[in-house]
């Protein structure tokens, strides 16, 4: 039993998650591990990518209204963090599948 998810909602979440990028990684035809790499540095750069979009902007709007700048900073943080955990989260998935359904049995990755 975990203490952090006594009910296991959290893992049976993220099991659905998985389920569901498998089931879309396979109907695109993502067979091999080279392709499944090549889509991983994908997602690192559109991460990269969507915070370099939000921090120009939130800084913009922080210069152009001051008196708002709270406010800027945190809906700036939380897209910030919404795009960083989402990046984090698609890798680990992707990594999950490719140590699952695209590697040999005795190797690790």
């Amino acid at each position: 039993m975990n203490i952090n998810d006594p009910f296991g909602r959290i893992e049976s979440k993220r099991q659905k998650e998985y389920e569901s990028l498998r089931l879309s990684l396979q109907k695109i035809g993502l067979t091999n591990r080279d392709e499944a790499e090549v889509l991983l540095k994908k997602l690192r750069r559109r991460g990269t990518w969507g915070l370099a979009i939000i921090l120009p902007i939130v800084l913009l709007l922080m210069l152009a209204l001051p008196e708002l700048r709270f406010l800027f900073v945190a809906c700036g943080g939380l897209a910030a963090f919404w795009v960083i955990k989402t990046v984090l989260n698609s890798q680990e998935y992707v990594k999950r599948y490719i140590q699952e359904e695209l590697s040999d049995p005795g190797e690790s990755f």
